[in-house]
């Protein structure tokens, strides 16, 4: 009975390839090499698409290696540029905003602007465009993404 190598796993076909008879059995030893080459490159173009398809773990004011939270009025949030460093465990990341969160939170905050927000902001004697600066605040913060860097080069 001819023995199935698709169906071994990798280490079981070193296995055989390190202990078969080469002498006795060269034809299995063929497919043997030929499956382990088969594998090895099916492996390597299985890694090419995990580094195609980057997961960047996008989080809402949270370090997307650690995930431990850094607060809106810190230092590292407030820091000049799209690239920063994590306080916590210092490995660096990027901010981003997210235009469709943005998009989507647009409409209802217009409707508590004009509705809810500027009349109360009037009634207290105060002008009406300082409830559209927080609803503008409101809304940068909400559509804000902190994600993770492809490249380790931080400047």
């Amino acid at each position: 009975m001819e023995p199935n190598y698709s169906e071994y796993s990798t280490t079981e076909l070193e296995d055989a390839l390190a202990n078969i008879d080469k002498e006795r059995f060269p034809d299995r030893l063929e497919r043997i090499k030929v499956e382990l080459v088969s594998r090895q490159t099916s492996e390597k173009s299985s890694l090419n698409t995990v580094s195609d398809d980057f997961e960047p773990n996008e989080q809402f004011f949270k370090c997307p290696t650690c995930e431990k939270k850094i607060g809106f009025f810190s230092k590292t949030a407030n820091k000049w540029g799209k690239k920063k460093t994590c306080p916590h465990c210092n490995s660096p990341f990027e901010t981003s905003v997210k235009l469709k969160v943005f998009a989507i939170a647009l409409i209802p905050a217009l409707i508590i602007h004009l509705f809810i927000l500027r009349p109360l902001v009037v009634s207290f004697g105060l002008h009406g465009a300082i409830s559209t600066g927080i609803i503008c605040g409101i809304l940068s913060f909400l559509s804000i993404r902190y994600r993770r860097v492809r490249s380790i080069n931080v400047t």
